[in-house]
């Protein structure tokens, strides 16, 4: 959950026009509380390759259609860490809204000349936040989006937090408005861990969970990264 605020650098409003497409199902926030996980399963079970949501799905009651709806939205949100990497292993784990969803962060990070390093903090924190998908409607306050950015924290209005460019260009540091700093504009980030540059965006309550979804960024910007153009 991205928190508190500081005046981003005039250097960083410059940018053109927002391109791409927000995850389309309303109210994801206000889905049904998910089915509880069978006991000695949700945590150990790991998915097989290519199938996690499906996976996910099933272990929760759910209809496995490989697809992110409210319910499995809420099912995720209050899922442990330990079931989720057993869930997410590889690209082909996320629904396909989602997919689209980091994609979408890949191609405004080389929009914006983001190094790969940049990406790939972004894929992590976005990993952590929301594993891409795009909450229309408040789970933790007034969080929203792929990155769970607050309106009343300065990240934007609900409209440009939902937007997927947009906050992917928020987070960056490159969009023209909000008051946080993003990415380019933590000093020294290039050689900072890249869990403790994700928790200077986003000043989260829990700073340490960044770090554990490195890999998967790597892998995730690996294999799709050649295919994603730029967004500018």
């Amino acid at each position: 959950m991205a928190r508190t605020a500081f005046t981003r650098p005039a250097a960083a409003a410059a940018v053109l026009g927002v391109a791409g497409a927000l995850f389309a199902g309303p109210g994801l926030a206000q889905a049904a509380p998910p089915q509880a996980a069978p006991p000695q399963t949700a945590e150990a079970e790991q998915a097989a390759p290519g199938q996690g949501l499906e996976t996910f799905q099933k272990r929760h009651g759910l209809p496995a259609t490989g697809k992110v709806d409210g319910r499995t939205a809420s099912a995720l949100h209050s899922a442990t860490d330990t079931e989720l990497r057993g869930t997410f292993r590889t690209a082909a784990d996320l629904g396909p809204e989602e997919l689209a969803n980091a994609r979408t962060v890949i191609g405004v990070g080389k929009g914006a000349g983001i190094s790969e390093q940049g990406q790939v903090i972004a894929l992590m924190t976005a990993m952590q936040e929301s594993k891409f998908v795009n909450y229309l409607t408040p789970v933790d306050h007034d969080s929203l989006g792929i990155f769970q950015q607050r309106p009343s924290t300065g990240w934007g209005t609900p409209e440009q937090i939902t937007d997927v460019p947009t906050s992917s260009k928020s987070f960056y540091g490159v969009a023209p408005f909000g008051s946080n700093p993003g990415l380019i504009q933590i000093a020294g980030w290039e050689t900072m861990p890249l869990g403790e540059v994700c928790q200077a965006v986003q000043r989260s309550a829990y700073p340490d969970r960044y770090a554990q979804w490195e890999q998967f960024a790597r892998d995730l910007l690996a294999s799709e990264g050649p295919t994603v153009p730029p967004i500018p």
